[in-house]
């Protein structure tokens, strides 16, 4: 496992980044859909992106791969997308106060899943690092509260939706040193491109009654190119060094590089929603405050 000096796991960089990328693709998209596009359109482009930017692996040559277990590939790529369907389905049935939780025990299915991989047993710290990241990613999301109208259903929609992630990122730390790194990523990402073909485009040729203003499709296209690099980022640290719940708590740090972000951009690009009341503040910091010491616990 690759350190710096003071024991620092220099692969974790990558999810450290991919978080930081992630905030700004959530900021560029968040403006689009402001201004008239889909969430559709959001994950169908996406998803075109995250396919597109796997297939130069390709050029890397087959010295490595394992064809027949690139089914792994496809496994994960099918899981990943049933966690976007989970994710959308749960933020459409209710609230963001229900779904937001639930979507954060990601980070918990993947410490548990990695349990059944022979050899990898998440130490003291690292358990305590996924608490603390699922309690600040619970904190940064606090807000008013609103009524859902099916809060059962939006509860298993995400539940589901981070049981599916978490699975397809076992798969990845698992099946990408058998397939092959170069040819796992494209067949993985491949799928999840195929798949959205006819079962998200249908809805985004679809006649919406939003109006599309000036610059929506230049915010969308830059929100979904980032989308791609921070999944390849997240990709590469569980692919090649196999560490899946490390690689999960650091990137479980978005929420806190989005909330950054937006104060500080929020206003000059007309963003509304970014002013809370002191009480919303003050929790949203402690949410920040565990989140860091659980960067910091897995970093070194």
């Amino acid at each position: 496992m690759p350190t710096l000096c003071g024991g620092l796991h220099l692969f974790l960089l990558l999810p450290l980044a991919s978080a930081i990328i992630y905030a700004a693709a959530a900021l560029c998209l968040k403006i689009a859909l402001g201004r008239g596009v889909t969430s559709w359109s959001v994950l169908f482009f996406s998803n075109m992106v995250m396919g597109i930017l796997f297939v130069p692996m390709l050029l890397a040559g087959p010295s490595g791969w394992n064809v027949p277990s690139a089914a792994w590939a496809l496994a994960s790529g099918a899981l990943f997308f049933c966690g976007q369907v989970g994710t959308f389905r749960s933020l459409q049935s209710g609230d963001v106060s229900i779904a937001t939780p639930a979507l954060a025990a990601k980070v918990v299915f993947v410490a548990l899943l990695s349990l059944f991989i022979p050899g990898s047993r998440p130490d003291p710290d690292l358990w305590l690092a996924v608490v603390l990241t699922v309690a600040g990613m619970i904190l940064l999301h606090r807000g008013p509260k609103q009524t859902a109208s099916r809060p059962l259903i939006t509860l298993a929609w995400a539940l589901f939706a981070a049981f599916s992630f978490a699975a397809a990122d076992i798969i990845v730390q698992v099946g990408a040193p058998k397939a092959g790194f170069t040819l796992f990523m494209p067949v993985m990402f491949g799928t999840v491109a195929l798949i959205s073909l006819p079962l998200i485009w249908p809805h985004v040729l679809r006649r919406h009654t939003r109006i599309i203003q000036p610059g929506a499709h230049t915010w969308l296209a830059i929100g979904v190119v980032l989308l791609g690099l921070q999944a390849m980022g997240m990709a590469s640290a569980i692919g090649l060094f196999g560490d899946a719940t490390g690689a999960n708590v650091v990137y479980g740090s978005r929420g806190l590089w989005s909330l950054l972000l937006l104060a500080l951009v929020a206003r000059r690009l007309g963003i509304k929603d970014s002013v809370f009341d002191r009480s919303t503040l003050l929790v949203r910091t402690i949410g920040c405050v565990l989140i860091l010491v659980a960067v910091m616990l897995v970093l070194f």
